[in-house]
């Protein structure tokens, strides 16, 4: 199969706008990092607060950098090989590793805050708020370990080919390997990633930022502007983190559980929608919208995924011919 022309470019100018947004997101986090060492370096100590941000900004450097470099090599047509090369196994590996990272740092962040500001009745908060700056550095240590080795098994990604009437290859298929408990891993994998830390940012963060609004109209009343604008800045944070772990939550549920529930589909849900081609995507439509033999109304859900599907197929499209 071989691209055209029109194909060549169009993947060609998508490239070229993921590679600015790229060059710009890494530079910012590069920015933030800079200041949290500059900071540090003339503090003379190393403080918890810079820490976890510079987890943050390291671990969404990593992100950008492996998302793109993903992207690259689907346009590359990287599926399409005999065998699935051993750099796009490390490339997800450091994508959700980093992604895991970056997000249970920003719940570390939110208790961090939360212990320093908040006020506790209870004795069992009180105890670990006064060395919280020292159970949060174990704590980080022990979120990039566990992180490892969650996305390990997608180290040992390997292609399930099918074979066709007329002798011709299906599109190949990662999937995990035998050893690997795929519904498990699934389950495990969505709570720690994303169910977890929201249970952890989402309370406390909806308390500091009560406690930073009641504190902001307090303080207006004394005309304390600047520091009022400081603690308004923070408030603001929290809400962007927390609204990015919201946004983050059902973009990857929804595909996982589906790949659960459906028994035709294994590993191989996360990657469909980047490397099938415009006749597979009618046959899925007509499969999971449609349902047999076109006669009963499809699942809900089967619909809901196949739309999904056919947005994020349309950034990739190859033809065939």
């Amino acid at each position: 199969m071989i691209l055209d022309n029109d194909n060549i470019l169009k993947n060609g100018g998508k490239l070229c706008s993921t590679s600015l947004s790229l060059v710009l997101g890494v530079l910012a986090n590069v920015f933030i990092l800079v200041i949290m060492l500059r900071q540090q370096w003339r503090s003379g100590g190393v403080k918890t607060v810079a820490i976890i941000i510079c987890f943050i900004s390291l671990g969404n450097i990593l992100l950008q950098i492996s998302t793109f470099a993903r992207v690259a090599s689907l346009w590359a047509r990287v599926l399409c090989l005999p065998d699935l090369p051993l750099f796009f196994c490390i490339l997800l590996f450091v994508w959700l590793s980093s992604s895991s990272v970056s997000f249970w740092s920003v719940a570390w962040l939110s208790v961090l805050y939360g212990m320093k500001v908040l006020m506790f009745s209870t004795a069992l908060f009180r105890a670990p708020r006064e060395n919280i700056s020292s159970v949060l550095n174990i704590t980080l240590n022990m979120t990039l370990l566990t992180s490892c080795v969650m996305f390990t098994p997608f180290l040992y990604l390997q292609f399930q080919k099918k074979n066709r009437n007329d002798g011709k290859d299906c599109i190949t298929k990662p999937v995990f390997p035998i050893w690997v408990d795929f519904k498990i891993h699934v389950n495990i994998f969505i709570c720690y990633l994303t169910l977890t830390p929201l249970m952890i940012i989402l309370p406390m963060s909806l308390r500091l930022v009560i406690y930073l609004c009641r504190h902001i109209l307090s303080m207006k009343k004394q005309s304390r502007s600047k520091t009022t604008k400081s603690y308004l800045l923070v408030c603001r944070l929290t809400v962007a983190l927390v609204w990015v772990n919201l946004m983050t939550l059902p973009t990857i549920s929804i595909d996982y559980f589906h790949a659960i529930c459906a028994s035709g589909l294994s590993a191989d849900i996360v990657f469909l929608g980047f490397c099938s081609n415009k006749k597979l995507r009618d046959k899925l439509g007509l499969l999971l919208c449609r349902g047999k033999r076109g006669n009963a109304p499809g699942n809900l859900v089967d619909c809901i995924i196949f739309c999904t599907y056919s947005c994020v197929n349309s950034t990739v499209n190859y033809n065939n011919e």
